[in-house]
């Protein structure tokens, strides 16, 4: 098992902790698409073609999704 995926695992692990220890949203997201990326940079090293643009696709819309729960945090902190 190569370091960027036990990176990838270690990452995806302290995610879910931190959900279960009420990690906002923002957080969560974020740190899940790290471990997209992560595992996605593993799967282009190894020549995984699919793979690769399949996790860098998905951490892509991770980070997206995370971006628009900060903000929806934001709006809800000014109201």
């Amino acid at each position: 098992m190569s370091q960027l995926s036990i990176a990838a695992l270690a990452v995806g692990a302290v995610s879910f902790l931190g959900l279960c220890a009420g990690l906002r949203d923002a957080w969560f997201l974020g740190l899940l698409s790290l471990t997209c990326m992560l595992a996605g940079a593993d799967a282009a090293y190894q020549e995984r073609e699919a793979w690769a643009i399949t996790f860098l696709s998905l951490g892509a819309l991770l980070a997206l999704a995370a971006v628009s729960a900060a903000y929806r945090d934001r709006v809800r902190e000014r109201r």
